[in-house]
This record gives C-alpha cells, structure tokens and sequence, in this order.
C-alpha cells in the first residue's frame, strides 16, 4: 500500500479546516439572526396574519374551536373587505380632494383593514385551534401586536391625511394642517414602534405562563360544555335534525356569498367574502348539537316525526288518537291530492300493546327536501 505524499496530507488538512471554518461561520450567523421560534417578533414591514401556532398538542380541533375559527375567518373576510373599500376610495374621482388627501385617506381605510383582519386572524390561528396547539390563549393574545402594528401604520396615514388637505387648491389650510398632520404622524410612529416590544411582553414572562394556565382550564372546559350540548341533543334527538338545518342554511349562505364575490361590482364584491365565512361559520356550529356529522336529506323531518302531535295514530283505544287527527287530515287532503309522488304518511310499528299507525308529516318533509 503506498502511502500518501506529504504535500497530499497538509491540502487534505487546509480542505478540512476551510470546511469547519465556513460550518463555524454558517452557524455564527443562524444564531445571531432574529430566529424562528413559535411567535416570532413582528418586523417593520407589513404584517398580515398574526402569531404562528405553537406546535400540534393532538391534531384536531374541537367542535368549539370550529366554529371560533369561522368567527374569525369571517372578521378576516371582513377586514379584506374594509381594505378593498379603501382602493376604491383611492381609485375614485373626487374633483375637491386634493391627490395627496385623497390617497391618505384611502390608506387609513386599507390599514383599518388589516388591523381588523389581523384582529381576526390571531381568533382563527389561536382560539380557533383550540385541541391543536400547545397554548391557543397564549397565541391569540401575542397576535394583538399585530394590530398595533396596523393601528400604528393607519394612524401614519392618517397623518398623511391631514398633510394632504393642505395641498393643490387647499394650500392656505398648510399651516394647520402641516403641523397637525406631523404630530399624528408621530403618534402613529411611536404606536407602530411600540408592537414589537409589545410583542415579547404578551408572548414571553409572566404573561405567557397566565395565558398558558388559561388555556388549560379552557380546552377541558369547552370539551365538557360540548359533551353536554351534544348529549342533550341526542336525548331531545334535536341534535341530528338542528345540525342538518344549520349545514344546509350555511351551505346556502355561502353560496349566496361567492355569487356577491363573482358579481366583481365595486364595493359590494368584496362583502361576498364576509357572507361566504358567515355561512361556513353557521354550517359548523351544527357540530355543537350533534355529534355525528351534518345530517343528510331533509334536516327537519327527524325534528318533526318526534313531535308529540307526530306520534298519534289511528289505531289507538276507540279511535280516539285518529280522531284527534281527523280534522287536519280533512284540511291536508286537497293538497296532498294535486301533489304526487308523495310518500304515505303512515308506517306499521309494533310494541306491546299491539299494531299501531305513526303518522308522518310528509308534505312538510316533501318541501323541505
């Protein structure tokens, strides 16, 4: 075996150490950067979704937590509306507003807008996780830096604003309103500056372990209040046909909301968007009641055939339970006689004391299918 050349070994050894030199170097800077933790720090740019969740505690959400997550989509929604509102104030033509008042005044409604969007964002990506992060108090609560951040850059432009109505034909306003203007400026400076700090006071120290102890008196807590409403909804079997009413009343909801967002006419466009949330938010607060998922076919039928009036039939002692009915027969037969295709409004059902009629409300169920 022969053995390497002395100049071999030392280019060897100066390859090594370059290598362990740039690793050094590469490591030096990851540490000294602002990192990536779970609630990063804001920075100076814009920031438009709050807080990161903490890392996954099971995976999925509660019931509660569903319906706190479409609560907070539909604020979301709502900001982006405010926010498209404020590009067409930009956009509009209004003779007597001065370009500089004009734009100012758009941007306090955009940045509105997003202070409102990030307002709902931190419900979403904290409240609204509840079961699938660590801390969803916690979270929801460092995300409110985000909308001082917001609120800050809104109150710069509204500085702008003031600025502005001083300009073109409302020159001799500037000297009201340049001074004026500057100092909400300034105010809106300190309050955007102020979310970072802000930021590590909600997100870290005493606060966090306040937020941290909340959140785990409130995830069992919300378990148990769902447990109880969804078994009160199997014992009254409300449950199943309440959580189908809603599903459908939501679906029809959010679909009258994405035929406002396809309309793209100026200002009402963007409320499709806040309609489509709602919708969705609607359809999941059935899982309250109901444990199971959405009912299918009619959401009311299960609702009425439990009624009382439902139950009484024509083969009771003496015919007193078809009597009772008797009236309301008379008065539904000319209807059911032009409406065919209906299903028979009674079925066979045994129990101890005999064969005994049910009566259904099939025209009721009919119309709502």
């Amino acid at each position: 075996m022969q053995s390497k050349h002395p100049s071999q070994h030392s280019i060897t050894s100066l390859a090594a150490a370059g290598v362990a030199a740039i690793a050094l170097l590469m490591a030096g800077c990851s540490s000294g950067g602002s990192g990536s933790g779970a609630n990063p720090r804001p920075s100076s740019g814009n920031i438009d979704t709050p807080v990161t969740p903490g890392p996954s505690a099971s995976g999925e959400t509660t019931p509660t937590a569903k319906v706190t997550e479409g609560t907070g989509n539909t604020v979301v929604a709502t900001g982006n509306a405010i926010s498209e509102i404020g590009k067409t104030i930009q956009d509009a033509p209004l003779p007597l507003l001065p370009t500089q008042a004009r734009e100012g005044a758009g941007d306090v409604v955009i940045k509105t807008g997003r202070a409102v969007g990030s307002l709902g964002a931190g419900v979403r990506d904290g409240l609204g996780q509840i079961g699938s992060v660590d801390n969803p108090v916690g979270v929801t609560v460092a995300s409110t830096s985000n909308v001082v951040h917001d609120v800050g850059e809104a109150l710069i432009s509204g500085g702008d604003l003031v600025r502005g109505l001083g300009t073109e034909k409302l020159a001799p306003l500037s000297p009201v309103t340049t001074p004026v203007g500057g100092l909400v400026r300034h105010v809106g400076i300190a309050v955007h500056d102020s979310s970072g700090k802000l930021h590590s006071v909600l997100s870290e120290g005493p606060v966090a372990q306040v937020t941290n102890s909340v959140s785990k008196v409130i995830v069992p807590l919300t378990s148990k209040v769902t447990d109880g409403t969804q078994t009160l909804g199997a014992g009254t079997h409300l449950g199943e046909p309440a959580n189908g009413l809603l599903y459908k009343v939501g679906n029809t909801v959010a679909a009258g909301g994405s035929m406002i967002s396809n309309t793209h006419a100026p200002v009402v466009s963007p409320l499709g968007g806040v309609v489509t949330e709602a919708g969705k938010t609607v359809a999941a607060a059935g899982g309250l009641l109901n444990g199971q998922d959405h009912g299918g076919g009619n959401p009311l039928g299960g609702l009425l055939n439990n009624l009382p009036l439902a139950k009484l039939g024509g083969g009771g002692e003496g015919g007193s339970a078809g009597g009772a009915l008797g009236p309301v027969t008379s008065l539904l037969a000319p209807v059911t006689g032009l409406v065919g295709g209906l299903k028979q409004g009674a079925h066979d059902s045994q129990d101890g004391s005999g064969e005994h009629k049910t009566l259904q409300l099939p025209l009721i169920g009919g119309l709502l299918r």
